[in-house]
């Protein structure tokens, strides 16, 4: 399989991780995670995304895999992730006013108590990233190219 990374970007709605993947799609196989869910059995769509991946490294081109990891997913569960022999994980977090504003502008399927779950959530999980060291890139101050950037460490 050699070296092929596996990239992990995870964050919370509006945080930027569809622009993200667009502008990704050229250099890397991107998916997202929650595509496979199905019955709310999140840890088998992870483990499937994980075994797409392992075969997708072997043509040497890296796969990047967008969702919210660790909650639901827990990537060291699956067997395909031991074969990874770099995976690298990143946080797109997004101001607090900025989230509000991403996900009102969605229109009536965010209610204002959904918004305010999931600003306080990904507030969580943005502390949670500063101690375990995860790296974090702020869609507030960066644009999409420089996220991208940002992903080829």
């Amino acid at each position: 399989m050699g070296d092929t990374p596996l990239f992990i970007v995870t964050g919370l709605s509006a945080a930027g991780k569809t622009k993200a993947s667009k502008e990704l799609s050229s250099s890397f196989y991107v998916f997202d995670m929650d595509i496979l869910v199905e019955s709310n059995d999140f840890q088998k769509a992870c483990c499937q995304w994980l075994q797409i991946a392992r075969y997708n490294s072997m043509s040497d081109k890296a796969t990047v895999l967008f969702g919210s990891v660790p909650s639901p997913y827990n990537l060291a569960e699956c067997k395909n992730y031991q074969a990874f022999k770099k995976v690298y994980t990143v946080l797109l977090h997004c101001d607090q006013e900025d989230r509000y504003r991403r996900l009102a502008d969605r229109g009536d399927i965010w209610l204002e108590e959904n918004i305010w779950l999931t600003i306080e959530e990904a507030e969580k999980n943005f502390e949670n990233a500063i101690l375990e060291q995860v790296p974090i890139i702020n869609t507030s101050q960066n644009s999409v190219e420089e996220v991208a950037k940002g992903l080829y460490y």
